[in-house]
C-alpha cells in the first residue's frame, strides 16, 4: 500500500512530538534524599539512586543494609520514607514491598519538581536578558541527556565574578538573595560551556528545579 509523503511526514512529526510527552509521563516519584546504597533496576541494569533522581513507573527498588531513602511520590504529594534492607516496587498507585503490602507514606507533604530544557548559549551580563526566575533557595538538578560529559558546574553571580555554589553530584541548594541575576555554568568535557541566567523571587514557590541538558 503506498502512503502519500505528506501524510507520511505528518505522521513521524507527530511521533516525535508525542515521544518526549509520554517520556515524561512514566516518571512518578523522585529522590528527596538517600542514605547507602540504593539500587534501582533500569532497563534491566542496577542504578545507584542519587538525591534528586527520577523513579519510572514500575521500577523495582532494592535497598541495601543500613540504607534509607526519602521518595517524593507523585500522586499522593507525600513524602515515602523507606529503610533497608528492603525490596519495593514503585507504581504510579503507591510503592509497594516485595510481599505486595502497600507502604504508607509519611504527613510530610511533596511537590513534582519544575522539568526545563537548559536554554544554552550566551548570557549578557545584564538585567535585560532573558532569565528564569527561582526561589530564594531553590533546588536545582543538572540532568545531562548528552554523550558529552559534564566536567563542573557552578552558579555565579551576575557579573560572573564570584562563584554562589559549586555543584556537587550534579545538584546544589543555594541561598539567593531577593531580585539578584544568577548565571547557572555548566563545562562540559570538550571544553565548551552552557549557560542560563536565574533570578531570585520570593514569589517563586520553593520546589526542586531539574534542567535538563540535551
Amino acid at each position: 500500500m503506498r502512503i502519500p509523503l505528506f501524510l507520511l511526514v505528518v505522521s513521524l512529526h507527530a511521533l516525535a512530538s508525542a515521544t518526549p510527552s509520554a517520556a515524561q509521563a512514566s516518571e512518578i516519584a523522585y529522590v528527596e534524599s538517600v542514605n547507602g546504597r540504593v539500587l534501582a533496576m533500569v532497563q534491566g541494569k542496577p542504578t545507584l539512586l542519587d538525591t534528586l533522581d527520577t523513579v519510572d513507573e514500575r521500577t523495582r527498588l532494592d535497598l541495601l543494609a543500613n540504607s534509607e531513602l526519602r521518595l517524593c511520590h507523585y500522586r499522593s504529594q507525600k513524602i515515602l520514607t523507606l529503610k533497608g534492607p528492603l525490596r519495593v516496587s514503585v507504581t504510579s498507585a503507591g510503592v509497594a514491598a516485595e510481599n505486595g503490602k502497600e507502604i504508607e507514606a509519611a504527613g510530610e507533604s511533596c511537590a513534582k519538581p519544575a522539568v526545563s530544557n537548559f536554554q544554552g548559549g550566551f548570557v549578557a551580563r545584564t538585567t535585560g536578558a532573558s532569565s528564569t526566575k527561582v526561589s530564594l533557595q531553590p533546588t536545582i538538578k543538572i540532568l545531562n541527556k548528552t554523550t558529552n560529559g559534564i566536567k563542573n558546574i557552578a552558579l555565579w553571580d551576575g557579573a560572573q565574578q564570584n562563584i554562589v555554589t559549586s555543584f556537587e553530584r550534579n545538584w546544589a541548594r543555594p541561598l539567593l538573595r531577593e531580585g539578584q541575576f544568577y548565571v547557572l555554568v555548566v563545562g562540559r568535557n570538550d571544553g565548551s560551556e552552557q549557560k542560563m541566567m536565574l533570578q531570585a523571587s520570593p514569589l517563586v514557590e520553593a520546589r526542586t528545579l531539574i534542567f535538563v541538558l540535551r
